[in-house]
């Protein structure tokens, strides 16, 4: 009698609406606990993830049924792992869920879309070569494995301004980032810049195109690493000048 009566008091909990079990590192996701028997009101959960070292989040903190854990640990398997103290005082079988940290891939533009070289624009921006050519296309590629959703860059014009992706000087020069979406569920985002640059000088003037970060599908935001292959160049050529001899 004492067995059947552990066995009543045990209280049924699930994880609800839970699939995807491999990560980004750095990737976040809420996870929402389901009481299936037991008594709700005034239930306190415990939440745990074993090693310890696969979140930064204090899960310690949290007693509802509902939890965002970042996964910033060490590429990696762990436990995450619940149980509930219900409004009887009782306890239940603890749930758990096996999670996979991966290492995040590289973050780079594109060999295939270089550097750029176009001509200069003609007095009052009209366009300075035929055919017209004052736009450059670029490629962000990423080699991890999910998908990415967008990727924020930084363009400067020969006078060291920031610039949008259509040439004009941002009013805010201290938040230079331009966020530029994916239209597909891919690794790679392309984007066109222009130019909108005269040059009557004696050199070619040079647009600096620097990739800043990147967001994945499952929520990680990426950082581009310096020594990688993240910058582009738009050289702008000297405008051709022509008088009558």
């Amino acid at each position: 009698m004492k067995n059947l009566l552990l066995i009543l008091f045990l209280v049924p909990i699930a994880f609800s609406g839970w699939s995807q079990n491999s990560f980004t590192q750095g990737a976040g996701k809420t996870y929402n606990i389901r009481m299936n028997a037991g008594k709700e009101t005034g239930a306190t959960y415990v939440w745990m993830v074993t090693p310890e070292e696969g979140t930064s989040t204090n899960l310690g903190a949290v007693s509802g049924n509902s939890a965002n854990v970042v996964w910033d640990g060490p590429a990696g398997y762990y436990t995450l792992s619940v149980q509930v103290n219900d409004g009887n005082g009782c306890l239940s079988e603890p749930i758990t869920q096996e999670v996979e940290i991966l290492a995040p891939g590289s973050l780079i533009f594109d060999a295939v879309y270089p550097n750029t070289t176009i001509c200069s624009d003609l007095s009052g921006g009209v366009e300075g070569s035929d055919p017209a050519n004052s736009e450059s296309i670029f490629r962000i590629a990423y080699t991890g494995n999910a998908n990415l959703t967008s990727a924020v860059v930084t363009i400067k014009n020969p006078d060291g301004d920031f610039i949008d992706l259509n040439g004009y000087v941002l009013s805010d020069q201290n938040n230079p980032g331009i966020t530029t979406a994916n239209d597909g569920a891919d690794k790679e985002i392309d984007f066109v810049a222009a130019d909108r640059w005269e040059n009557s000088g004696t050199t070619n003037a040079v647009f600096e195109i620097t990739l800043v970060s990147a967001k994945t599908a499952d929520g990680a935001v990426l950082s581009a690493v310096p020594s990688a292959d993240i910058k582009r160049t738009i050289s702008v050529l000297t405008k051709p000048a022509i008088q009558f001899n």
